[in-house]
């Protein structure tokens, strides 16, 4: 039985968060998405993996992430 935890078309207020820095500042690291957004780190890691499983950002490596030509389109 599949749960809808979150509506797949819309993004949750953190998200557009996330995407706006990515899209203002390019490639972040995820401890410097938690501090100018002041997010605790468990809620930036999982933001951030929804994003990139979306393919709204892109995972360049464990910690680095850059916004997708798809997550511009999003905002």
């Amino acid at each position: 039985m599949a749960q809808a935890s979150e509506v797949p078309d819309q993004l949750q207020p953190t998200d557009e968060r996330i995407l706006r820095l990515l899209y203002a500042e390019g490639i972040q690291v995820r401890l410097d998405i938690e501090r100018r957004l002041s997010l605790p780190g468990l809620l930036t890691a999982r933001r951030c993996q929804v994003l990139a499983d979306r393919g709204l950002v892109r995972n360049s490596n464990w910690c680095c992430y850059e916004i997708t030509e798809l997550g511009r389109q999003s905002l």
